[in-house]
């Protein structure tokens, strides 16, 4: 008898609940049953007038109810989604004490957070460049996935180069005395992208130094160190860090997030000390990190300005801007947040300039 009573007083709570519960159904079926019976009784031909719109109105009652009803669930299921551009800023804000100040020449160099916080694209001379079809079907997914909202149109005429243009004032011989791997200066003509240029025997040594030669997660800007150092090559190929806080070459992803970002930022500038050469952005895009583009170097990228439609196809802009057989293309490569992908953004020599500081 104890075993029962503790289990009835274990269970009592219980049992109410599904007694209420009960009663609860009983009641709606009851209230169902009592509205079809209603409703059935519209149909009689005895039936009066008053009862048959009083009837029509609880129909249009209950109809608004369960639309409004529906439209809530809706809601409730639908999925909430990210803007790509909102997302980055997010992250950005959140990770705001791990941003690194900008490394530029005259500057103190800052202690920094390493932590997440820098990638870099660089390529080894042997390694396979091939894409087979899997890795192929995963950069298209991610590219359709970072890609703009909206592209320039295809029918956009070609931008035409200034009549006169500017370049940065910058002493490089004296530099490039006190730093002999520097070999020129890469500007961008708002100044958001101003750095000095390194080249050494390999592409490993100006990820984690700066142009000074100091350990520093920026690493430096550098030149490939297949390519020609005075930028004669059809092809020359820089990379440099995607800094969160924008620096390096981290405002390049400017040009994915927003398309207009394009029509005031269509120039960049190589600066040597003889010559200044001015290039015009044809295309902008996201590539594997074996992607065939790095492939053109040294005398291979004669191949490339002979038909660059097969690389350029996967570009988010198609500004009709031509590549020539004779023409000098620069490529800025730099990280983004996967790790097999890279963002690289191309010009083509459109003005040069003759220096002798």
């Amino acid at each position: 008898m104890l075993a029962v009573k503790g289990f009835n007083e274990k269970h009592r709570g219980t049992a109410k609940a599904v007694t209420v519960l009960a009663l609860v159904l009983i009641a709606l079926i009851s209230a169902l049953f009592t509205c079809a019976i209603f409703v059935c009784s519209l149909f009689d031909k005895t039936t009066s007038t008053g009862k048959r719109i009083v009837g029509i109105a609880m129909a249009a009652v209950l109809l608004c109810v369960a639309i409004f009803a529906s439209q809530r669930i809706t809601g409730l299921e639908k999925p909430v989604t990210v803007d790509s551009g909102e997302k980055i800023s997010q992250i950005s804000n959140a990770s705001k004490e791990k941003e690194i100040e900008a490394v530029s020449i005259g500057t103190e160099d800052t202690d920094v957070n390493t932590s997440d916080n820098v990638e870099i694209s660089t390529v080894d001379a042997g390694a396979e460049k091939q894409i087979d079809s899997g890795s192929e079907e995963q950069n298209e997914a991610a590219t359709e996935a970072t890609a703009p909202a909206t592209a320039p149109s295809e029918t956009e005429p070609a931008p035409t180069p200034s009549a006169s243009w500017n370049t940065a004032d910058i002493d490089l011989k004296q530099l490039m005395e006190a730093y002999p791997e520097m070999i020129g200066w890469v500007y961008f003509e708002d100044g958001h992208i101003s750095y000095p240029i390194m080249q050494t025997s390999d592409n490993e040594k100006y990820r984690s130094l700066d142009y000074m030669g100091d350990e520093a997660p920026t690493g430096a800007i550098f030149l490939d160190y297949r390519s020609a150092a005075d930028f004669t090559d059809a092809n020359s190929i820089i990379y440099g860090h995607n800094m969160k806080d924008g620096t390096m070459f981290g405002s390049l992803r400017e040009y994915r997030k927003d398309p207009a970002y394009y029509n005031d930022h269509m120039y960049f500038q190589i600066i040597t000390p003889e010559k200044a050469y001015r290039y015009l952005i044809f295309e902008y895009m996201d590539v594997a990190e074996n992607y065939v583009l790095y492939d053109y170097v040294s005398d291979a990228a004669l191949e490339f300005v002979k038909d660059a439609e097969p690389v350029r196809i996967k570009s988010y802009m198609d500004s009709e801007i031509p590549v020539k057989e004779d023409s000098k293309v620069v490529t800025l490569s730099t990280c983004t947040r996967k790790d097999d992908l890279q963002f690289v953004v191309l010009g083509v020599l459109v003005e040069e300039d003759d220096r002798y500081n």
